[in-house]
């Protein structure tokens, strides 16, 4: 079964991944890559699916180092990988067993993850690999699938491959910067139907309903976690509720548009009344710093040197606002590494793409304006829309 249902242009992206990595699994000495955390599985395959919201059936995403793909997934999602994801050899497993008490597995006594760890066992076996690079081998945060665990005869002959898999995400490709500006396009679209729609007196969840259908309609393949806040006096992360948007208070939207599994985030603030001055103060304060950001970026700075000049700009430090940080990585999962923040010192190549997003309460009102750039060349290309210089009237 051929992959005919994969996106446009993977198959050749793909080569140039396995290449990348494969040359680093070799010096790393190891023989093979297993990842299991969703977004590097989507990394090495290009493969995304519903069942990752269900944590039932692993999916395991081995490569060796000859750039031989391997992909294990349960019975009924083999199709959907044959068809998706180009030149890889997929196997799957069914069976379910009994997991005693007390054991690594603490969700029901009757689990697929051991099958799966028989099907990972003879892939390596077969792989022939010595030593195994693992992405996120034993990480504290965030979780991530330890089945190599179950796997006998691994004590010894496992590394932690996270930092070879992070280094080369870092980076995105051409074709992985079309995905991104396009579902950047979909989220703009989605805000501007969601504007025409608004009106107090709708609930937070109103508006999230109508905010998760624009995003469908306008070509989203899926809808990442979204805020809606009525009244941006509260913190914004959370879910929304039925507390209802009254026409004296701002509103609060962000989103996350995801197209071939690559994301999209950025925020509008509305508002149904005139704009009071101090809104319009703290919306100008954090535009003119993404504005500082990303007019003095030049070849070689790193993420704590955006970082330290939005904290400028606004003149606070990135833990006098709740975000705690001024921005983030963006690709296959919101937030990705590096941390705008004056601490984090990774460097910032060509190909990085940046969510930067200063933030500050001012006047009792949280302001935030959020644009993502792509390093190019040495300076910051933006590939979203440009956040608006005023809240948004409707």
């Amino acid at each position: 079964m051929s992959a005919s249902l994969a996106a446009n242009g993977l198959a050749a992206d793909l080569v140039g991944r396995h290449a990348r990595l494969a040359a680093g699994l070799r010096e790393l000495g190891a023989g093979c890559l297993v990842a299991i955390r969703d977004e590097s599985v989507t990394y090495l395959t290009g493969y995304t699916t519903m069942t990752w919201k269900m944590y039932s059936r692993p999916i395991v995403a081995v490569l060796t180092d000859a750039s031989r793909l391997y992909v294990l997934v349960g019975e009924t999602e083999g199709d959907a990988a044959r068809l998706r994801i180009p030149g890889a050899q997929v196997r799957t497993y069914v069976e379910m067993d009994h997991v005693d008490a007390g054991g690594a597995l603490p969700d029901g006594r009757l689990q697929f993850a051991p099958a799966a760890a028989r099907a990972l066992a003879e892939v390596l076996d077969e792989a022939g690999a010595v030593t195994i690079a693992v992405d996120g081998l034993d990480a504290a945060w965030p979780p991530i699938g330890q089945l190599t665990r179950l796997v006998p005869g691994l004590d010894g002959r496992l590394v932690d491959g996270s930092e070879l898999v992070w280094r080369e995400r870092l980076r995105k490709t051409p074709w992985e910067l079309d995905r991104m500006r396009e579902a950047a396009g979909v989220l703009e679209r989605a805000y501007d139907t969601l504007g025409a729609v608004l009106a107090p007196g709708m609930t937070e969840r109103e508006i999230a309903r109508a905010f998760t259908i624009a995003q469908w309609e306008a070509g989203a393949h899926e809808v990442g976690p979204l805020a809606v806040v009525a009244d941006p006096s509260r913190g914004l992360f959370g879910a929304p509720t039925d507390r209802v948007w009254e026409r004296d208070e701002l509103l609060y939207v962000d989103g996350a548009a995801i197209v071939d599994g690559y994301w999209s985030d950025f925020c509008r603030t509305f508002a149904a009344r005139p704009v009071a001055a101090h809104e319009r103060d703290g919306q100008a304060r954090v535009r003119a710093a993404l504005d500082a950001a990303t007019a003095t970026f030049v070849e070689g700075r790193t993420a704590a040197d955006v970082g330290g000049v939005v904290a400028d700009a606004l003149g606070i430090a990135p833990g006098e606002v709740g975000f705690g940080r001024f921005g983030h990585g963006i690709g296959l999962r919101v937030p990705e590494p590096p941390s705008l923040h004056p601490a984090d010192p990774t460097p910032l190549p060509d190909g990085t793409v940046l969510c930067v997003e200063p933030a500050v309460e001012h006047g009792g009102v949280n302001a935030v304006a959020e644009e993502e750039h792509v390093v190019a060349h040495g300076r910051l290309m933006r590939i979203s829309p440009p956040a608006p210089a005023e809240i948004v009237a409707l």
